[in-house]
């Protein structure tokens, strides 16, 4: 026999009484795998970070220290390998027709993907950001804009609230969820769902508040003589004795000398009486000695901007402590309610819901955040899967580059 028949022959065997079964290993099937493993992966990356906030909501009702980890993006190295082996029966005499009879081949596909991923303490080093910082107004702003509910960021964001008119700030502590609040907490309640109630009507807005005025500021006229008579004759911060040598760091000393801040104005006020007569620049414009303001943030009136209430913003550990506190002040059966809708609620038991979360703490298995089926309408509304989602963008967004960077525990 040839070789050339005797190879067809062998590839016959290989065909005829191989056992193999090779999926698709084209484009699609490469497709289909990475799409799969990236779903799979994302998956365990949202229940692992909500699983983390759950547990520290429990632990703050608990009055527990709570604890953050960072988790790092999960990366998965997936490999493929393709086995095949044979053996062939000796050629018998006579057998011409099929001379492989006996003969066996197989095939083998294995493919395999190991997931990586780190855990690490979660530092708090950095002081422009962290769990403990104030999360900046402008990023209650945003969520405002993008349209989320407005009862899960007023309660949630905000920690103390200064209704216009009022110099004392109404600090929401959970205190008001309890069987018995102080009877300016339930007042202070009243008024804050109110705003609520007409936000969700769209008569409410959030942004920066206006400034006050130039005479809300008590601003009076500046003299420059004032200037080269005390600072004249100073030494200058870089040492070299030059008077004037920057602008900035003579506003700075100023401003810290007076405890004041300069405003360079149009405004055309008149000098009150003993004042000196300070003509304007060739723009018109005075310098004048105002009293130092702070950007304020808070609600205000949609129709005319008359400020309703300035707000001071939670940090986002203070976020998970006072959900701790209105689990603390309701049950499981009886779950704190704030305005009309149920911040964080936890079951005993599944039933027949599907649940975001299972945790357990404490020796008890808590499910969190289920699915609310359609016919229940009736009753406070159960928000605490917008809270965790909130929570988790918020958790994610404060996980920077340095954060990451801590001492990391490989896991594989």
């Amino acid at each position: 026999m040839s070789l050339k028949l005797m190879v067809g022959a062998a590839l016959g065997a290989l065909s005829l009484q191989g056992c193999a079964s090779i999926g698709n290993l084209g484009a699609s099937g490469v497709a289909e795998n990475i799409e799969g493993n990236a779903a799979t992966l994302n998956e365990a990356h949202t229940r692992a970070m909500t699983a983390i906030i759950a547990m520290n909501v429990m632990r703050a009702r608990d009055r527990w220290p709570t604890n953050y980890t960072t988790l790092s993006g999960i990366k998965s190295n997936p490999t493929l390998s393709l086995n095949g082996s044979a053996s062939f029966s000796p050629l018998g005499l006579g057998n011409a027709n099929a001379p492989f009879v006996g003969s066996s081949a197989n095939v083998s596909r294995n493919e395999s993907a190991n997931a990586e991923y780190s855990v690490n303490p979660f530092s708090n080093n950095d002081k422009t950001q962290g769990l403990l910082k104030p999360i900046q107004p402008d990023q209650l702003e945003n969520y405002w804009l993008a349209g989320w509910p407005r009862e899960t960021l007023m309660w949630l964001f905000v920690d103390a609230v200064t209704f216009t008119g009022e110099t004392q700030p109404w600090y929401i502590d959970g205190d008001e969820f309890s069987a018995s609040p102080s009877p300016s907490d339930a007042a202070n309640t009243r008024r804050y769902t109110e705003i609520i109630e007409r936000a969700k009507r769209g008569l409410v807005d959030f942004g920066e508040l206006p400034a006050p005025s130039l005479d809300e500021r008590a601003c009076s006229p500046y003299d420059p003589v004032y200037l080269r008579e005390t600072l004249g004759g100073a030494v200058s911060p870089d040492g070299s004795g030059n008077r004037g040598s920057g602008m900035t760091e003579t506003i700075r000393t100023v401003e810290t000398l007076t405890g004041r801040q300069l405003v360079l104005s149009e405004d055309p006020r008149t000098p009150a009486t003993g004042e000196a007569v300070i003509a304007p620049d060739r723009f018109n414009r005075r310098l004048l000695l105002c009293d130092t303001v702070e950007t304020r943030w808070g609600f205000m009136d949609a129709a005319t901007g008359a400020p309703l209430a300035s707000i001071r913003t939670r940090s986002f550990d203070d976020m998970i402590y006072f959900l701790g506190e209105t689990l603390r002040s309701g049950s499981d059966a009886n779950p704190t309610v704030a305005g009309n809708v149920i911040l964080f609620q936890t079951y005993a038991d599944r039933g027949n819901r599907a649940f975001a979360v299972r945790v357990e703490h404490a020796g008890r298995v808590y499910f969190i955040a289920p699915q609310t089926p359609a016919e229940e309408t009736s009753g406070p509304k159960d928000v605490t899967g917008n809270v965790l989602s909130l929570l988790n963008q918020l958790y994610l967004l404060a996980q920077s580059d340095e954060f990451l960077r801590a001492p990391e525990a490989r896991v594989r």
